[in-house]
């Protein structure tokens, strides 16, 4: 690597590259392999924003030490073992040289995209330089496999595909790369069938998602057949139900079909209308939910959860899109639905429902109407019909709808008291992070002081109980909410904010730094997604007229349209074209390769299109975003996916579908701040964007939806949570 910095620099002669400390001439037929190494070393040094001879890859600096000392020294160390080594000619040298190029350009994409634990590095280059020795020796480089992760060996090993324990490896790392990834392995099988860890590979697809099998146990493809004569009982029970032609339907029922109390036979005529179809996946669920309650570990649960949320949708969309029609059109669809199934409808609807959709003056929503069908209208009732399934989401929904308080109230406070100590309750027990976001987040809504209080003495007492348990889990989970519904006094939001991030040890969460947005060479990337179906060509045509030529210079591409600030700081956005589906994945997907290619890693990313086109989006993320704008899908497993990639991002989302008529005005003034190079501070952008709503009426109240990133109580405590968890390591 050639900085002066390094322990081994390089120098340049006539002839080629020398090595000057030992001086080997490397031939100009090899130059461009070192040059293509040197360059990917300077892009692992600069990922920081500097290059100083030294990758950063965490606040432990004996780490950052080792990861800097694998990256720069070995990998020289490396190089000139294979120049130095006469036994091997040059075939080989460029065949180990290009590997390694290619492990480091590998290392830099996944860290870019956070794909990759960053501090792997010395494993990978460790293990390279083993399987280098073993391929020389005609040894197998399997032994060496087994000690990486499937992020970093996945293409490491494609280095050496002639060794003979190649074939060894790579099932290898498939079968770790399977096992993390059951979800979406099914259509990866096909090179592996042959492999004897298939088959337990698929059933245990089988039991986390049954839906998947049958998809593929439906085909005429050879993963089909491998399906078919799994020996697993469950798989085989998954094959009958492919058999008929309502599978899909069925599948959420293989609990009662595999205990026997109902046949194939008996569900395909339960389910052939679709309103009965939904009212049986209804009463199915509670039975489900009651023997999970038992202890029970029902296989159906999560593809029942998941075909109900598909049609809970279909029914609130035909609601929403008909919301400028009277009460009694816009919700005929639901008129015969009795509280329990309008209560599914619920929470299975967080990320699309409209507030009018839920509740509104008429007392027609869907809320309203769950309450008046019951008989008495009484919530702990209504709580006990579906045996509690999810009612800490329902909670949270009620909060955020601001119907809360009307649902407490129509029970005895003695069961209302109890309701809210469960809500905060066993917060610790859950596989993931769910549930106490949905407890942050309620809290940021609830209105009532004395509810406030009642919740913070909860919180504390949970937090002395887990204490003398010494649950370290329940410890950092009810410490966090504890900081985070503490009183604040009469300070502003800029205060309590401030005080928040010290308390929490997080950076600002109320502004973010303009000096974190730009790149090294001070120019501020951003991207935009757009999708193919009505409402993305109406939106993109909308975010266009945001930037006049006066400001903006515009180029429209195949693909996407880039868009250049001729004014301020400067600033290039990237905005994928809606084509029409399925091109507007290949757009993005070209826009993506482009920005890879040109080493561009934007910092503010924004998010246009439904709530089922947000994983698209979401997998686009770098690390680098510091601002993410989903205008929807503010649901916990965004926010947490968001955190995931980019742990440093603030986030804008909406308790409800997003609008063109509240993102436009966001987003101006987001690029009016930007461009002026100051601090993008959330509660002042906030404090103007509600003088602009005041008088706009029914865009006031959509407005009102949006969370700014100095109020999503969710993802503030996701990264504290993170935080404390990193530290404890």
């Amino acid at each position: 690597m050639r900085k002066t910095l390094l322990i081994i620099s390089l120098g340049i002669v006539h002839s080629g590259w020398i090595f000057a400390q030992q001086q080997v001439q490397i031939p100009i037929t090899r130059q461009i392999f070192h040059d293509n190494i040197d360059k990917e070393q300077v892009a692992a040094d600069k990922f920081d924003g500097k290059v100083d001879g030294f990758v950063k890859v965490s606040d432990d600096q004996s780490l950052n030490l080792q990861v800097t000392n694998a990256l720069i020294k070995t990998v020289d160390d490396i190089q000139m073992e294979i120049e130095r080594d006469t036994a091997l000619d040059q075939r080989l040298k460029v065949k180990y040289l290009n590997g390694l190029y290619l492990v480091l350009k590998d290392y830099n994409n996944k860290r870019a995209h956070r794909h990759i634990n960053a501090e792997e590095a010395p494993a990978m280059i460790q293990a390279f330089r083993n399987m280098m020795h073993a391929d020389i020796k005609g040894k197998s480089i399997y032994p060496y496999s087994r000690q990486l992760s499937f992020e970093a060996g996945e293409n490491l090993i494609n280095a050496f595909a002639d060794n003979p324990g190649f074939k060894e490896a790579r099932a290898e790392m498939f079968s770790k790369y399977a096992f993390k990834n059951l979800e979406e392995i099914l259509p990866k099988l096909g090179p592996y069938l042959d492999y004897p860890v298939t088959d337990s590979i698929i059933a245990t697809v089988a039991r986390k998602y049954p839906n998947k099998v049958l998809t593929y146990a439906t085909s005429y493809t050879p993963t089909a057949s491998a399906i078919r004569r799994n020996p697993d009982p469950l798989v085989q029970q998954i094959v009958q139900i492919g058999r008929s032609p309502q599978s899909t339907k069925l599948m959420p029922f293989i609990d009662q079909l595999l205990d026997g109390t109902s046949t194939i036979s008996q569900l395909e005529k339960a389910v052939e209308n679709d309103d009965n179809y939904f009212r049986e996946m209804v009463k199915a669920s509670i039975q489900l939910q009651k023997r999970k309650f038992e202890g029970a570990n029902p296989l159906g649960l999560k593809a029942m959860q998941e075909n109900m949320q598909a049609k809970s949708l279909r029914y609130i969309r035909e609601v929403n899109d008909l919301h400028e029609e009277g009460p009694n059109v816009r919700f005929r669809i639901v008129k015969d639905f009795t509280p329990e199934e309008l209560y599914y409808l619920i929470v299975n609807g967080q990320e699309e429902l409209f507030t009018s959709s839920y509740t509104n003056a008429a007392k027609m929503g869907l809320y309203d109407q769950m309450m008046l069908r019951m008989k008495p209208p009484r919530g702990d009732s209504l709580l006990m019909l579906v045996s509690f399934d999810r009612f800490k989401k329902f909670i949270a929904m009620a909060a955020g709808f601001n119907t809360l308080d009307n649902f407490l109230r129509s029970m005895d406070p003695e069961n209302a008291n109890y309701l809210m100590v469960k809500f905060v309750r066993s917060l610790e027990k859950t596989e993931d992070l769910e549930d106490a976001v949905d407890v942050a987040n309620s809290f940021g809504s609830i209105r009532d002081p004395k509810l406030l209080d009642f919740l913070r003495t909860e919180v504390h007492k949970n937090l002395t109980f887990v204490s003398g348990k010494k649950d370290k889990r329940g410890i950092t989970i009810y410490s966090l909410l504890n900081s985070i519904f503490a009183e604040d006094g009469k300070g502003s939001d800029s205060v309590w904010a401030t005080e928040m991030s010290s308390k929490l040890r997080l950076p600002p969460i109320n502004y973010v730094e303009a000096s974190s947005l730009p790149d090294d060479s001070g120019r501020i990337y951003q991207q935009v997604f757009f999708y193919g179906d009505e409402d993305g060509a109406t939106s993109y045509a909308s975010f266009m007229g945001n930037f006049p030529a006066s400001d903006w210079k515009v180029n429209k591409g195949q693909f996407w349209t880039t868009i250049t600030s001729l004014k301020g700081k400067p600033t290039t956005i990237f905005a994928n074209l809606p084509l029409k589906e399925p091109e507007d994945k290949t757009a993005i997907e070209k826009l993506s390769e482009y920005l890879d290619e040109k080493d561009i890693h934007p910092t503010i990313f924004i998010h246009r299109g439904h709530s089922y086109h947000v994983n698209t989006t979401l997998d686009n993320l770098q690390s680098t975003a510091r601002i993410v704008i989903l205008g929807s899908c503010g649901g916990y497993h965004n926010l947490a996916i968001v955190l995931e990639k980019s742990p440093e991002a603030h986030i804008i989302s909406s308790k409800q579908v997003g609008t063109y008529r509240v993102n436009e005005p966001i987003i101006r003034s987001l690029e009016d701040v930007v461009r002026s190079g100051k601090n993008v501070d959330w509660v002042q952008m906030w404090a103007g964007l509600m003088k602009k709503f005041a008088g706009e009426g029914a865009n006031k109240t959509l407005f009102d939806d949006y969370v700014p990133p100095h109020k999503n109580l969710g993802a503030i405590f996701i990264k504290a949570y993170r935080q404390v968890m990193k530290d404890q390591k």
